[in-house]
Formats: C-alpha cells, sequence, structure tokens
C-alpha cells in the first residue's frame, strides 16, 4: 500500500465525472478467500508482498512477484512459483514451489534499493516475464532462473521521469505512485503498462471530490517479450476517495490491470485509509472495472494534458463496474495482483490476489470468481 497523503488541489477530471460509471451488476460469481499469514516464510524469507501475478496454464503453475525491496531489512528482490490446487468451490489450496531471485545480466543481485516489483506478465513463448519496478528501470524482461535479459526504460516516454528522482521533479510520475499494472493481450501481440496515479504536470491524486487522470501505455510486442513500439497512451479517471478516515491518511489508486483484448481491460482500483492513529492498521475499498480503449483519445506524444487543443473532445478510458469487494468479504484487505485462473465447468475464472505489506493485520489472501455469463470474453 502506498501512503499518499491527501492532496489539497484538485484533480483534472477529463472527458466524464468517474462516479458516472454504470454497475454491471453480479455478473460473475464469486467461489471463495483463501489466506496465507503473514508470519509465513519460505525457505528462510518472509513470504508476501505479492503485487502481480501471471499464470501459465499449460504448466499448471503461477508466478507472483513480490514489491519487497532489496534491501537487508526486506531481503533480495525476487517471484515465486506457486500452485494453486481450485474445483468448482474455489481455492482449496495454495502451495508455494519456488523462490526465485531477480538478478542483472550477470546474475548478481540489484543494488539495494535499486527494485521494487509491481506489474508481471509471462510473455507470449512464456519463457520470459515482463515486469515492471517502482525503484531502478521500469521495465524489465528476465528469464524464468530470474536474470536479467534487457532493460526497457527507453521505451518510456521523458515526460515521465520514470527512474528519475521522483520526489524533487517537478513533473513526471510521482514517488510511490508509478508503473503499478502490466498485462500482455491474450493474442500475444501487445503489452499494457499503468500508472498508478497522474502525471504531476497531467492533474492531482485522487480527493473526496475529484478523480485523478492516470496514464495507460501501449505497447507492441514480440513472442519473445521484446518490447516494441508506443502506439498508445489513454487517460483512464481513477475514482475520488470514497471513504475517508479520521486519521489523516486516505487515498486511491490503479493498482492493477489484466488485458481481456487488443483494447479491452480489467482495472483495479484500490482505496486504503489507516484505520487506527499512526500506521499500524490499514483498510481498503476494492473496486474492478472493465474498461474500453477503443473509443478514448490516443494522446501518444503529448507531455501534458495542457498540451491538448480541445480538451473537451478528448475521451478517456470507459469504465463499468464488475466487482465492489465490499459486497463479498468483510476485508478484501490489499489487492494489488489478478490473473486468469483454470476454466470451471467450461468457464474463465478470475485469482484475485493481495498484497500483505508484511504487516501483522494483513495476510495474503486469494480472491476467486467464475464468469458465468461470458463477460469477460
Amino acid at each position: 500500500m502506498k501512503k499518499l497523503l491527501l492532496a489539497k488541489c484538485v484533480a483534472l477530471t477529463i472527458g466524464m465525472s468517474a462516479l458516472s460509471v454504470s454497475a454491471a451488476g453480479a455478473e460473475l460469481s464469486f467461489l471463495n478467500e483463501y489466506s496465507i499469514p503473514t508470519a509465513t516464510n519460505f525457505q528462510n524469507v518472509k513470504f508476501g508482498g505479492l503485487s502481480g501475478m501471471a499464470y501459465d496454464p499449460a504448466k499448471g503453475v503461477y508466478y507472483a512477484i513480490t514489491d519487497a525491496r532489496n534491501t537487508p531489512a526486506e531481503g533480495m528482490a525476487r517471484f515465486y512459483t506457486l500452485n494453486i490446487k481450485t474445483n468448482s468451490k474455489g481455492i482449496q489450496r495454495v502451495d508455494i514451489l519456488n523462490m526465485q531471485q531477480l538478478t542483472d545480466a550477470d546474475g548478481k543481485a540489484f543494488k539495494e534499493q535499486e527494485v521494487d516489483g509491481e506489474g508481471f506478465a509471462l510473455t507470449p513463448d512464456k519463457k520470459s516475464v515482463l515486469w515492471t519496478s517502482e525503484l531502478g528501470s521500469p521495465l524489465r524482461l528476465s528469464s524464468l532462473d530470474g536474470k536479467l535479459k534487457k532493460d526497457f526504460a527507453d521505451k518510456i516516454p521523458v515526460s515521465y521521469n520514470a527512474g528519475g528522482d521522483l520526489k524533487k521533479a517537478p513533473e513526471g510520475l510521482r514517488s510511490g505512485a508509478t508503473f503499478e499494472g502490466a498485462s500482455v493481450t491474450p493474442d500475444g501481440k501487445f503489452l499494457f503498462v499503468a500508472a498508478e496515479s497522474a502525471l504531476k504536470q497531467d492533474g492531482g491524486i485522487s480527493t473526496t471530490v475529484s478523480s485523478s487522470p492516470v496514464r495507460i501505455l501501449k505497447f507492441t510486442l514480440q513472442p519473445d517479450g521484446n518490447v516494441g513500439e508506443l502506439v498508445g497512451e489513454y487517460i483512464y479517471n481513477v475514482d475520488p476517495i470514497p471513504r475517508i478516515t479520521k486519521y489523516g491518511v486516505s487515498d486511491n489508486g490503479l493498482s492493477e490491470i489484466l488485458a481481456l483484448g487488443n483494447d479491452k481491460l480489467l482495472i483495479t482500483e484500490r482505496a486504503g485509509r489507516n484505520a487506527s492513529e499512526g500506521f499500524n492498521d490499514f483498510d481498503f475499498n476494492i473496486r474492478t472495472y472493465i474498461s474500453d480503449l477503443s473509443q478514448a483519445t490516443n494522446i501518444s506524444g503529448k507531455k501534458s494534458l495542457a498540451d491538448i487543443e480541445k480538451k473537451n473532445l478528448l475521451q478517456p478510458v470507459s469504465k463499468k463496474l464488475l466487482i465492489d469487494f465490499d459486497n463479498y468479504t468483510k476485508a478484501p484487505d490489499c489487492i494489488e495482483a489478478v490473473t486468469f485462473g483454470p476454466q470451471i465447468n467450461g468457464k474463465k475464472s478470475l485469482i484475485f490476489v493481495s498484497d500483505n505489506n508484511f504487516q501483522p493485520y494483513q495476510a495474503t489472501k486469494f480472491f476467486m470468481f467464475v464468469d458465468d455469463k461470458g463477460v469477460l470474453n
């Protein structure tokens, strides 16, 4: 959970109010919830911090990256291989099969404070992983043994200031709210990468009365994970903060994306607030939307939304509420990952995972849904 202070400024909302979204109703069937306690260790390292996940149906395994920074306190930059046992009743068991360190091209550990893994996706050939980081290079390609194959920092527009000093820079991504989601389209032709909150020059973070204009990037992609041309940048309006706390810290941001097609995404928003004095307890509102980019304005090459001449004609990414986790669980926790699961009775499934932030009052929670009505097609 990124603890952003509530902004006094009003965020710029493009094209429509973020509140004017239509609810899809209960179009997915919720199967169950499965938890792994924060006290769980694997190979003498704390398990948790899961911020992105991908499924390989041929192998029947899941890969999940942790956002633990590579420091002595948090351990090495790493991702896990999981076996998630499911049936028509939901998730029955989660086994941790392997923990793989992420390294540089020489197989050496990344320098301290150089990695904070967030978005995570298998390449189309299923031989490598693409992942985003809130520290160091924003986009990397690694083999399944964790070794760096290619750095794609040069693919991100200069206006994002990705990898720079985000706290002091007047423009670009905000510290702690950079690239949070990554997903490869089902046909393997494109890679989507999404920020958590607005670029500084585009507007503010979400407040209780205004949304935040977040950018989603679309790249061409080769089967081996080689990232090609940036073919699109689109604005997605993250909702205003749905609920505040008297203890001073509340926020809302984009926490994950999952490509359903070349112009269709699942987008998850995570709103959090400290529920007591200090930072010892947080609670969350989690909402997932089906979003369509086909009619959205492509603002590729625009440094700032202020550079767009006819702002009243700019169309944001559309959004339709699919899941409000408050309807299914009392404590959805800090959900930061989603992937397709196995088919259940011939129907698609989704598995969401929360980031426990390595906090004793949280847990690594898995939530499973089945698409009974074909809304994910």
